[in-house]
């Protein structure tokens, strides 16, 4: 086997099996400021299964929070939310506290992962390149 056949089964085993949960506790976010998570430095494992597509951020304070994905403002997380966001590449996020109270230290966690391609997928992607 060369370099390029084991980067492409490398690749095949990843698109078929998926990434690992990746887990994030946010610290305690004081009124005004935010706190920015870089996949790559943050979850070094990360790295061989990059981009990670999925991710699930669950917001426990009673603190409405704003939400940026790879440097583009996404939306508001308001007080007791749990939101997802699936089939696009995360690189970096940020949480914003912008309510007048401060977030606590694990009011607001963050699961990042890779989903495996359905069975349908696969099956397509082998007749193609097999």
């Amino acid at each position: 086997m060369n370099f390029y056949q084991i980067k492409s089964d490398r690749a095949l085993t990843v698109l078929r099996d998926g990434a690992p949960n990746f887990f994030h506790s946010f610290g305690a976010i004081a009124a005004g400021a935010n706190e920015f998570v870089v996949v790559e430095s943050t979850f070094p494992r990360a790295r061989a299964y990059q981009p990670l597509t999925s991710i699930v951020i669950t917001n426990n304070s009673g603190e409405n929070l704003d939400l940026a994905i790879n440097g583009h403002d996404y939306g508001r997380l308001p007080a007791g939310v749990i939101w997802k966001q699936t089939d696009r590449p995360i690189w970096s996020f940020r949480i914003t506290n912008n309510d007048a109270t401060n977030v606590q230290a694990g009011e607001v966690v963050a699961n990042l992962t890779k989903p495996p391609m359905s069975q349908s997928d696969l099956a397509r992607l082998e007749n193609l390149y097999r």
